[in-house]
């Protein structure tokens, strides 16, 4: 009998592999990405002192309309350039989470270098 694998498994274990040769620095952080099948949030993270220094997403009020497409990515990409330019972050370390690199994540990684961040 075949057993289908869990595809989120295997995105855990593609997160360990890119885990395991990012980390965020004060002078650097990372910019890490979870999506799910209707929303995307994105993180700035301090590894040194495990702090989230700043964050958005398409979850509650904050953000109007569907956030499962590739149009919410690229706002939330902005939005995330926005705040971290606000508290004086201007370069990051890009962690995909284990996704490929397509679709919304590369969406949200566009926007957020037109907004102003570099990586």
């Amino acid at each position: 009998m075949f057993i289908r694998e869990d595809s989120n498994a295997r995105r855990k274990r593609r997160h360990a592999r890119v885990r395991a040769k990012i980390f965020g620095t004060p002078e650097r952080p990372r910019l890490c990405v979870y999506r799910s099948a209707r929303h995307i949030q994105v993180q700035i993270i301090d590894d040194t002192k495990g702090v989230t220094l700043v964050s958005a997403s398409t979850y509650g009020n904050q953000f109007p309309g569907y956030g499962g497409n590739k149009a919410a990515a690229r706002e939330i990409g902005k939005l995330i350039a926005k705040r971290a330019l606000e508290a004086g972050i201007t370069t990051v370390v890009f962690d995909r989470g284990g996704y490929l690199y397509h679709g919304r994540v590369k969406e949200l990684a566009e926007g957020a270098r037109e907004g102003g961040l570099k990586f």
